[in-house]
């Protein structure tokens, strides 16, 4: 299953626009595009975060840390784990007068010689809906872990159609700032823990 929706997200990714860069700076990089068929972008994120590969895929399997670093974050816990598989329930803060989102993100886990993939989907029926929340029922990415000297180099791709009725313009303003500040909290508690 995971195959088959990495194979459909980049097929969707290569019908896409070329990537344009809206933030860049203070080692972090995030670049957007528009996805063939939707109101929505999907973003690329980057930056270098000083700490092993191994030591950040901690911290992105550490799901009850996410309303620590990732923006906008309700609630986070872990639904399910099986070895190199496992699916997370995440509930996000949308302004007024937007409903909340919440999603189950299925996550997989790939290595090779070049570093750690995490290959992520959905599957939005593995809870009942919320009356507080629309649940995300399309999201496609992947996180990338490379070893870079002392450090990981790190990208993070992602597109989600939201659901709902959400205004474009306020949807494509949070592609920007959700990775954005996500990836320099991530920087900094990596870098927090290396001073003590």
């Amino acid at each position: 299953m995971a195959a088959v929706l990495f194979t459909v997200f980049w097929a969707g990714f290569a019908a896409s626009s070329e990537w344009e860069t809206q933030f860049d700076e203070s080692g972090v990089r995030v670049d957007t595009r528009n996805v063939a068929g939707s109101d929505y972008k999907a973003f690329r994120a980057q930056a270098r975060i000083p700490a092993e590969p191994e030591e950040v895929l901690a911290r992105l399997q550490d799901v009850a840390s996410y309303p620590d670093w990732f923006p906008d974050t309700l609630e986070a816990r872990r639904l399910e784990l099986d070895g190199d598989r496992w699916a997370n329930y995440v509930r996000t803060d949308a302004p007024w007068p937007v409903k909340d989102r919440d999603a189950i993100y299925t996550q997989e886990l790939q290595r090779s010689a070049k570093g750690i993939r995490i290959v992520v989907g959905v599957a939005p029926d593995t809870l009942p809906d919320s009356k507080d929340a629309v649940r995300v029922r399309a999201a496609t990415g992947l996180w990338e872990l490379v070893p870079d000297g002392d450090g990981t180099a790190l990208l993070w791709e992602f597109h989600l159609e939201p659901g709902g009725n959400i205004p474009s313009g306020l949807a494509n303003a949070r592609v920007i700032e959700t990775p954005r500040r996500a990836l320099q909290m991530l920087k900094e508690y990596f870098a927090a823990s290396a001073r003590q």
